[in-house]
């Protein structure tokens, strides 16, 4: 028997374990195809004709439906079973098998269902009634109830596929602890799934040593609800005794019900940027939160965050969500500008997407939702927000990620930004900027993003910034900017440090940027690949 799984990832280092917990809960032999969205649909198509299998699986996603659907009109006539599954086509199986060539999809989880329903057809068993799968048959539609896996104890793990060890290094490495969500937000799919269950915690651990072992450099845990799980301490415990100094961990997180004591712990114990959590907040707008059926003790919430900010050893991102039910712009800014004060290390500023299946998008007239009918079912506009606030809210974006998530500058700035009253309005105007001025927001160069911020920055940024800039730097960078040093403070400020610093004066005049504000020198030096600073006063 010839069956083929396709995955097609967003990108090269994602790692797609649905299709592995299919082939290893199934005892056919199954042969994974793994590509990604940059890949052509023609080479894809060419691989699967000359395989020619028998059964064809496809995992479908919000970031590949569309190149599956383009692959699946095209496809000349195969002999093989097409068989969907993944979240995109769980919750509106209908519209998938309009296409001809679909003849079967997978809802929910699939890893006993595809095995089952390959086994009826093999064995010429009846699947009518069969948990899990959706079809045609006589002209009648048959969409048959989900059946979430009771004993997920029992699957066997998706990670020790003999032909994936060489990738590992390459790769993120993706664990479950548990699977399913306590919370409901209505824009959100786990909110479809009915329980919360867990994986047993000793093949938990036995995954992140495995992982760590071979040279995964980056481990994600899939768990909608990280500290949901009852094995919490105990799996944070073990990341941080099995250190190997070189994995990262992340964890999605629900901030106002992460205990103090155990961030204490990872506090105390762990060494910095060993975690990364992810936390969304969405927004800070009670009544928001309310009708989208999310549970939120913001004043916790925050409480927790400044917690973790203040010892600044775990990395922190935050989401926040445009659109939501009842925040107009203004509300939008306060929750914005609010968040952003917290001073977290990455700000996600996503945008409300009518996924299938979500009681929000079933939703969508009652708050006068217009969104785009093709993934990623982005909102347009709403009763609220206009398509032209929903576009500035993009703009803000835009500079959001360039000038705070991309890292390129030091805390000078993030301090700046977070003293300001609205620090949404400063994203705003640098926005206008760029647009007044043509500016690219792709393909830059790191000096241009400088530029472009000094034009419109204030006097007391320029000198902040110009430090920002030399220390980001590990070889001597370009410099766009007049140092306002003369020769002869230069040889002065060079021989001082030459004298107190033990650095040879020739190494000093070749690899150094020196620059002065009031009566303060500031030299940035440069040697095997670092930047030392040295900061002295006038006169010396």
């Amino acid at each position: 028997m010839n069956v083929k799984l396709i995955s097609i990832d967003a990108k090269y280092i994602h790692t797609n374990n649905a299709v592995r917990l299919i082939k290893a809960n199934s005892s056919f032999p199954i042969d994974l195809l793994e590509y990604t969205i940059k890949d052509h649909t023609n080479e894809i198509i060419n691989d699967i004709v000359q395989s020619n299998p028998d059964y064809l699986g496809f995992s479908v996603y919000i970031w590949n439906v569309s190149m599956i659907l383009e692959i699946l009109t095209a496809l000349p006539p195969l002999r093989s079973t097409i068989i969907l599954g993944g979240p995109e086509v769980s919750y509106d199986p209908e519209f998938f098998l309009q296409y001809p060539q679909v003849r079967f999809i997978v809802r929910g989880e699939g890893e006993h269902t595809f095995h089952n329903l390959i086994t009826y057809i093999e064995q010429g068993i009846s699947y009518q009634n069969l948990p899990g799968i959706a079809f045609y048959q006589n002209n009648q539609l048959f969409i048959n109830p989900i059946q979430e896996i009771e004993n997920i104890k029992d699957l066997k793990a998706p990670y020790y596929f003999i032909e994936d060890f060489k990738h590992i290094p390459h790769k993120i490495g993706y664990i479950e602890s548990s699977r399913g969500c306590p919370y409901n937000c209505s824009y959100c799919l786990s909110s479809l799934e009915k329980k919360v269950r867990f994986f047993n915690v000793l093949d938990v651990q036995k995954a992140i040593s495995y992982l760590m072992d071979n040279g995964c450099k980056t481990i994600k845990f899939l768990d909608r609800t990280f500290n949901a799980n009852k094995h919490t301490l105990q799996i944070i415990d073990y990341i941080i005794k099995h250190d190997n100094k070189k994995t990262v961990f992340q964890f999605e997180i629900t901030g106002d019900v992460l205990p103090e004591k155990l961030v204490d712990y990872i506090n105390t114990h762990a060494k910095k940027g060993l975690f990364r959590f992810e936390i969304g907040i969405q927004s800070t707008n009670d009544l928001t939160n309310q009708l989208v059926d999310r549970i939120q003790n913001t004043k916790v919430l925050f409480d927790r965050i400044k917690q973790i900010q203040e010892a600044d050893i775990i990395d922190l991102h935050l989401d926040l969500i445009a659109g939501l039910p009842a925040e107009d712009k203004q509300s939008f800014i306060t929750t914005f500008n609010s968040v952003y004060k917290l001073g977290a290390k990455e700000l996600q500023l996503g945008f409300l997407k009518m996924l299938r299946g979500t009681k929000i998008r079933h939703q969508a007239d009652l708050y006068n939702y217009k969104y785009q009918q093709e993934a990623p079912y982005e909102i347009i506009e709403n009763n609220l927000l206009s398509s032209n606030d929903i576009d500035e809210i993009k703009d803000v974006e835009h500079m959001l990620e360039i000038y705070h998530n991309k890292g390129y500058f030091g805390y000078r700035l993030r301090d700046y930004i977070q003293s300001l009253a609205s620090p949404y309005h400063f994203f705003l105007k640098l926005s206008k900027h760029y647009k007044e001025n043509q500016y690219p927001l792709h393909r830059y160069q790191i000096v241009d993003v400088y530029k472009h911020l000094l034009e419109i920055s204030e006097e007391s940024l320029v000198y902040p910034l110009y430090k920002d800039y030399l220390e980001r730097s590990k070889i001597k960078p370009h410099i766009f900017f007049d140092t306002n040093v003369s020769k002869e403070e230069k040889n002065l400020v060079f021989n001082h440090l030459s004298t107190t610093k033990q650095i040879p004066l020739h190494l000093l005049h070749k690899h150094s940027v020196l620059i002065k504000h009031d009566d303060e020198y500031f030299c940035a030096f440069y040697q095997q690949n670092k930047c030392l600073t040295f900061i002295e006063k006038a006169p010396i």
